[in-house]
């Protein structure tokens, strides 16, 4: 399929098509997956307080995801933290939701630059081509390993040091730590992509908006 027609078929369009049983079954799986990953990084590689690890392996995979199935991709991001990284590694539900938003923000802008800006622009919108094109390999760089990235580390430490889980002293270092581990485990989100997408697009099952 050539760019021009992958960016009229994977759009921003809210509901486009019927969502199958195998797909709700695939939404229910990457959620958990996504909840198994936060609390693994957040717990094996734990850095200045609850629910922050240094490699957050489950970053790559809920963008991966974000970009196959829209809004349950980004559902998938903001539950898996607030179950894997905030509940299993006991912060209490109202720090764990708000701290969250470190990942759901940064998988909603991830989806709608992808789906949207970058599709019509010659940029595949699932990220096939991040090694292939220097223009895609900058904006991966840029947007999803840079703005979104930071804004994350930024925000979660930020909500910890303001609900007192985090000493104040400790802010920058634990942001740093944050955007420096994802950035790390974001190079494997490109592999992913390339290697995962056309598999997931031969069994029909990648999402051509935000539902369905």
């Amino acid at each position: 399929m050539s760019e021009e027609d992958l960016s009229k078929v994977y759009t921003l369009g809210w509901n486009p098509g019927k969502i199958t049983t195998t797909k709700y079954v695939l939404y229910a799986v990457q959620i958990a997956v996504v909840i198994l990953l936060s609390w693994l990084g957040a717990v094996a590689t734990p850095v200045v307080g609850p629910g922050i690890g240094f490699l957050y392996w489950a970053y790559p995979f809920f963008v991966v995801f974000t970009l196959w199935w829209g809004i349950w991709g980004i559902l998938g991001a903001w539950v898996g933290s607030v179950v894997g990284a905030g509940l299993l590694t006991g912060l209490p539900i109202i720090p764990s939701l708000f701290f969250s938003v470190g990942d759901l923000v940064p998988a909603l802008l991830i989806f709608l630059l992808y789906r949207g800006y970058l599709a019509k622009h010659g940029v595949d919108p699932f990220g096939r081509d991040i090694f292939s094109k220097s223009g895609a390999t900058i904006w991966f760089v840029v947007w999803v390993m840079g703005i979104t990235n930071i804004f994350g580390g930024m925000w979660g430490v930020w909500v910890l040091t303001e609900l007192g889980f985090v000493p104040i002293k400790a802010y920058w270092l634990g942001a740093a730590l944050w955007i420096i581990g994802d950035a790390i485990v974001l190079i494997l989100m490109p592999f992913l992509s390339r290697y995962l997408t056309p598999i997931v697009e031969r069994y029909g099952l990648l999402n051509k908006g935000w539902i369905s």
